[in-house]
């Protein structure tokens, strides 16, 4: 699922709705496709959410906190 982030103004690729509020979010522009010794090809302009594309998402997700006003 697609939701709009907010500080960088794009759709990024998440797992769930509220993803951006959690710890583990991490916005960054897809590289494409990894291969051993050539590097990323067919990289896109689309967004997705680092954490999930390296690691997967994890088993309990936490809140950020909100910034001191």
């Amino acid at each position: 699922m697609k939701v709009r982030d907010k500080a960088i103004k794009v759709y990024v690729e998440v797992r769930v709705k509220e993803c951006p509020t959690y710890t583990c979010y991490w916005p960054r522009q897809n590289p494409g496709v990894f291969v051993q010794g050539r590097g990323y090809s067919n990289p896109t302009k689309d967004y997705l959410c680092g954490n999930r594309e390296i690691r997967g998402c994890p088993t309990v997700c936490e809140r950020r906190e909100p910034p001191n006003a």
